[in-house]
């Protein structure tokens, strides 16, 4: 009896023995599986971080040159209430240039914002799809430097030129706009032409500032050489004279704007 208790005894001994190996056993192959886990995502860890470096160091000369264009742009402080109130139709197209160019910086700024959250840790894995590679951004951005610098260049050559607000009186508005499109074509900018009750009987140009006494000069010389070759009778074109409001209290326009304030001849 004693013998047979034994006997069980000791199966249940080895029977408890092989259970507890098989455990352990299977919690190490399960601390093995999780260290090579672990260093196998350490390893893809530090390889996107390599990775994104990589990136943000092809990126940093783009990004400069990015940086340069923003600058241009806010240096021109182009808006269209100044292009308005200043310039001509020929130089209008400067605003949706700019405003064009405003939308594009906008999907730049979002490239950044896409590569930080790369750097951040929240990106994917090695060889996913960024969002734009090194080329296709560099692509997206010289054309957005070369147009800020094509509208910078537009603007300063726009400066040059001399703006007319021209005032009329009798006549009609074809002719009026007639003589603008002359002088458009001698390089001036004309904005618009106004009737204005106050023009009737004046032929002159006003000047605010006396460096323009020799521009307005040039202005009325060319508005009646205009008016003398565009089939009116010269004896009814009488000499356009210049006016200078350069002591007027007043909000005067900026140097290099000036007034035509002309009562259109009959033919």
């Amino acid at each position: 009896m004693i013998g047979v208790l034994g006997f069980v005894s000791w199966d249940i001994v080895s029977d408890i023995k092989s259970e507890i190996k098989s455990e352990i056993e299977a919690k190490r192959v399960e601390v093995t599986e999780r260290v090579t886990e672990t260093r196998i995502i350490a390893k893809r860890a530090n390889e996107i971080i390599q990775w994104v470096e990589k990136q943000l160091d092809e990126f940093e000369p783009q990004a400069k040159n990015l940086n340069d264009a923003i600058q241009k742009i806010k240096t021109l402080n182009i808006t269209s209430q100044d292009l308005t109130a200043d310039y001509s139709k020929e130089i209008q197209s400067l605003v949706s240039n700019v405003d064009s160019l405003s939308q594009r910086f906008v999907a730049l700024a979002k490239q950044f914002e896409q590569l930080n959250i790369l750097a951040s840790g929240n990106g994917v894995g090695i060889g996913a799809e960024t969002p734009q590679s090194p080329q296709q951004r560099l692509a997206a951005i010289q054309p957005v430097i070369s147009d800020s610098e094509k509208a910078e260049q537009r603007l300063v050559q726009a400066r040059k030129k001399t703006t007319v607000f021209f005032q009329f009186a009798g006549g009609r508005r074809e002719q009026a706009e007639a003589l603008s499109a002359a002088l458009i074509t001698d390089g001036y900018i004309v904005p618009s032409e106004d009737r204005e009750g106050g023009a009737a009987a004046k032929h002159e140009v006003r000047y605010f500032h006396n460096d323009a006494k020799a521009t307005a000069q040039r202005l009325a010389n060319d508005t009646t050489h205009a008016l003398r070759t565009s089939g009116y009778t010269a004896g009814n074109v009488p000499d356009v004279t210049v006016n200078s409001f350069a002591a007027y209290p007043g909000k005067k326009p900026r140097l290099g704007v000036l007034e035509l304030w002309l009562e259109i001849p009959p033919r």
